[in-house]
């Protein structure tokens, strides 16, 4: 677990370069070829993307060995991965595309944040 935090922050990075090129690629690319509720779809994912790797990038920070600030950090990942990747793929026609993995990966990201209320009172 050494280099937890810096993959953490890395993929967390990656996920910010994906909102700016997908929310780019969006307005200038696909506008006129979505129809609305795709727009909104693509929009509210990348919103959920957004929001959480911030998030991420906040707790990755501290670097801290907490185990269960580290569970909520993959527990982000996969929520995310989950949520994110099936509305873009339900949109998109892409590979791998499980319609029953958003609400999975909606209550992975809720349970994260659980986590994440009960690891303010573990800290020392």
């Amino acid at each position: 677990m050494k280099y937890f935090w810096q993959l953490s922050n890395s993929v967390t990075a990656l996920y910010g370069g994906a909102v700016v090129g997908l929310s780019a690629v969006l307005m200038h690319l696909w506008q006129g070829q979505l129809n609305a509720e795709a727009i909104s779809r693509t929009i509210s994912a990348l919103a959920m993307l957004a929001f959480h790797a911030l998030a991420l990038l906040a707790i990755g920070q501290q670097r801290t060995d907490a185990k269960l600030v580290k569970l909520v950090a993959v527990v982000w990942h996969l929520g995310l991965w989950f949520f994110v990747w099936t509305i873009l793929a339900g949109v998109f026609a892409l590979p791998f595309y499980y319609s029953q993995l958003a609400p999975i990966g909606g209550q992975l990201l809720i349970a994260a944040w659980l986590l994440f209320a009960v690891s303010a009172w573990r800290r020392s």
